[in-house]
């Protein structure tokens, strides 16, 4: 009776440990996961702000399309405009990119390659983004000082102060940004594979 009793006793212990393995793995994967995707909304909100920004620009610009005189102030107005648009689409595909990445239904190594796939192509369409906005930079200034009634010769410094520093701002401010997101994905990348360990 003893030996039946040690057997059954230890067979409840064995289907308990097996239990809490399986309860345990589940709750580490839910835990990176919460944490995968709480880092991945802090580039969302900056990038819905981003695209908030770029919208009212593109508004702007458009309900003052009738003030810019000349053909060729137009085409910039209009391609302002479109840029301002084309913007926010490439920020938000570059989050949706690494947000397929799904932790529970693929295998830990389909996961990572996944994973590492995404951050490319976002790594790839952030660098678009910084290039198209150094672009706007650019392509907006007559735009914007047309709509204010101003030409570009009646700015003081503008080419050799403002254009020059602006850039400058720009892009410090860009590889500050690129820089903050490449910590983000590291970091993103390091919760998944701290999920097989």
């Amino acid at each position: 009776m003893e030996l039946e009793e040690m057997q059954q006793a230890w067979a409840n212990l064995s289907q308990r440990v097996e239990k809490q393995d399986i309860l345990t793995t589940h709750l580490v994967e839910q835990t990176a996961r919460q944490r995968y995707h709480a880092r991945l909304n802090s580039i969302k909100y900056s990038e819905l702000a981003g695209t908030f920004v770029c919208y009212a620009a593109a508004g702007y610009v458009s309900v003052h399309l009738t003030r810019i005189e000349g053909f060729w102030m137009q085409v910039l107005a209009v391609l302002t405009i479109v840029v301002l648009l084309i913007l926010p689409i490439l920020s938000l595909a570059s989050v949706r990119a690494v947000r397929g990445v799904n932790i529970s239904v693929a295998t830990y190594v389909e996961t990572i390659q996944t994973f590492a796939r995404q951050k490319i192509r976002f790594q790839r369409l952030q660098k678009i983004n910084v290039l198209l906005g150094l672009v706007l930079l650019f392509v907006s200034l007559p735009v914007l000082a047309s709509i204010q009634g101003k030409d570009l010769t009646q700015i003081p410094y503008l080419w050799t102060v403002l254009v020059p520093v602006g850039a400058a701002v720009f892009l410090a401010f860009a590889y500050w940004v690129l820089r903050s997101y490449n910590k983000i994905l590291t970091d993103m990348e390091s919760l998944l594979t701290d999920i097989e360990k």
